[in-house]
């Protein structure tokens, strides 16, 4: 597989929005089909208005859903999986999902582009922002932006497990929800192991995304393996890999925007999230020897 990153190639950027050009479109087509020609795969990368997202997934092998990420976050936070479902419903199949990765946490994806509307508001993705402030007690504020040599000022610079308040409940619902969505799931290793920001790091290297780029004793690798978030994550993330299910059709059921019900149904294989964003709750339910299961975290 091959791994393009199409924002390095002919992107104009004004101020914190960037859009593609054709020429970017036409070079993505040539390289995919030189890649085919070698029997390889082309992945995408590419931080930009989903509907740019949507067409370049009908051009390679796989995209990566970078929406998804502040998307999950704007449901926890609102109590709504309004915009998220909207997204879900219309997402690339052929995906690599991803909440979190050694840059920050993207808004560009999820935001307006010379005056379409994004899949968020405005006003929303202002309020977004500010709880990732509040819920880090702001260190992600001190790690974006010019303040901490950013670039990019539409990435927020937070691990996602700070984003979230340390909430391990909240936490384990934003993974549940990763690995029901269309795609293939991608963890990163600060999120694999549920990790807080990393204020030495930054403090040393004045760089913002360090935050969330950890370096990890053999000590402190044990160490973070034994504690119940990571155990639990562990678990669904073995649960994600091994059931069929997960091989077969993805079906969003309506719901209330305050219920988010996702099926996967592989021949007589099923796995059911239901989750419940008023409470936060969730479960898991499953078919194994043809007996319903449910998933204990």
């Amino acid at each position: 597989m091959i791994r393009l990153d199409a924002a390095g190639y002919a992107i104009k950027k004004r101020g914190t929005s960037c859009f593609m050009i054709p020429e970017t479109f036409d070079f993505i087509g040539w390289f995919s089909r030189q890649a085919k020609s070698f029997g390889m795969e082309v992945l995408v990368e590419i931080h930009s208005f989903y509907k740019k997202q949507i067409e370049i997934a009908k051009k390679v092998d796989w995209v990566y859903d970078f929406a998804l990420s502040p998307l999950i976050l704007h449901s926890i936070f609102s109590r709504s999986a309004n915009y998220l479902k909207q997204w879900l419903a219309i997402s690339p199949r052929n995906a690599i999902t991803i909440l979190d990765t050694h840059d920050g946490i993207g808004v560009i994806d999820v935001g307006r582009s010379d005056g379409q509307e994004g899949l968020l508001p405005d006003t929303d993705i202002e309020a977004l922002v500010r709880q990732i402030h509040q819920n880090s007690q702001g260190q992600s504020e001190q790690a974006t932006g010019s303040a901490a040599s950013n670039l990019d000022l539409y990435q927020v610079n937070c691990t996602y497990f700070d984003a979230l308040g340390r909430n391990e409940k909240h936490y384990l619902l934003a993974r549940a929800i990763q690995f029901f969505a269309p795609g293939i799931p991608q963890v990163y290793y600060m999120g694999l192991l549920a990790e807080p920001n990393d204020m030495q790091l930054l403090a040393k290297t004045k760089v913002g995304r360090d935050i969330n780029r950890h370096y990890f004793t053999g000590h402190e690798l044990e160490e973070a393996q034994k504690r119940q978030v990571v155990i639990k994550l562990f678990k669904l993330i073995k649960f994600r890999n091994s059931h069929p299910a997960f091989n077969g059709k993805f079906k969003m059921e309506p719901t209330p925007n305050d219920k988010l019900i996702i099926n996967w149904h592989n021949k007589d294989q099923w796995a059911k999230l239901e989750a419940d964003l008023k409470s936060l709750d969730f479960n898991i339910k499953f078919n194994l020897d043809n007996k319903e299961q449910q998933l204990t975290l």
